[in-house]
């Protein structure tokens, strides 16, 4: 078995946060003094809450950081990284990929891999893309610079899958599946993401926690007693979870599901390497 995967463990819980911090609302075109205080409300108060949080529990998490959240708070990325929680690259200013020529998603690839590496001293292993979008350069691009996971995709819910290169659509012809790589991906939903069902926008946000609640624990419940050797991801945003309420609503899931039997709290690194090592596992 891998380091620190308990070998009765039946099902795994991947607690992630993308820590934004000011590059998402500068991505946004948003720079005034009041956009930006939502993001660094993240990184004045909500990581180190979230920190707290995970230290009372004993669970480590993986952070999904862009460049540009590195390069503006060094220290407190550095404090996540000698925690032994896992730090991996999310974009260098929550640049959507989609939306890049090949040249400037190289650059902003390789940028984000620097800041990193300036903080922990080696490469990053893991991918998450900014707002869940990719190009058709993405997936090749990851593989190409040693990345051995993405988790930006929803083809499954609660069992990673490896990623295809290659995919051809078309909506005058039948889809067309491009070839499997060894690039795992580790499967992400709008339903467990904080942003979609809490954050305030013009289009809605601001949910009772008894509701987020409710989801979270259901799907949750769903998987425990349902898909064997199940991988719960959530994604969390430090500006975002880390309000009182919602904050206690994290913890609330957190003891619910440490009260189940047999569950691991994992990095994703470690869900990966599981894969890699064991893929029968899964």
């Amino acid at each position: 078995m891998p380091v620190n995967m308990p070998s009765n463990a039946t099902c795994t819980v991947c607690l992630t946060f993308d820590f934004d911090a000011i590059s998402v609302w500068l991505s946004l075109k948003e720079t005034s003094p009041t956009s930006i205080s939502r993001g660094e409300f993240g990184a004045r108060v909500g990581v180190w809450r979230i920190l707290s949080l995970l230290d009372k529990h004993d669970v480590k998490a993986t952070f999904f950081v862009p460049g540009h959240t590195a390069d503006t708070y060094p220290g407190i990325v550095t404090k996540i990284h000698e925690k032994g929680h896992e730090i991996a690259h999310h974009g260098y200013c929550h640049e959507s990929p989609a939306d890049l020529r090949y040249e400037e998603e190289v650059a902003v690839l390789d940028k984000g891999i620097g800041s990193l590496k300036a903080i922990t001293g080696k490469r990053p292993l893991g991918y998450r893309s900014p707002s869940w979008e990719t190009s058709l350069n993405t997936l090749k691009l990851l593989l190409e610079r040693g990345f051995i996971y993405d988790s930006s995709t929803m083809a499954d819910d609660f069992t990673p899958y490896k990623c295809r290169i290659g995919d051809e659509a078309s909506m005058t012809e039948s889809f067309k599946f491009g070839r499997e790589s060894r690039l795992l991906e580790i499967p992400v939903a709008w339903n467990l993401d904080d942003w979609a069902l809490f954050e305030y926008q013009e289009s809605g946000g601001l949910s009772a926690p008894s509701k987020v609640y409710e989801i979270w624990a259901g799907d949750f419940d769903y998987m425990y007693k349902h898909v064997e050797n199940g991988v719960f991801t959530f994604t969390l945003h430090p500006q975002v979870i880390g309000r009182g309420h919602r904050m206690m609503v994290l913890e609330k899931l957190v003891g619910h599901m440490k009260s189940c039997t047999n569950v691991w709290f994992a990095r994703m690194i470690d869900v990966a390497n599981v894969f890699l090592d064991e893929p029968e596992y899964f």
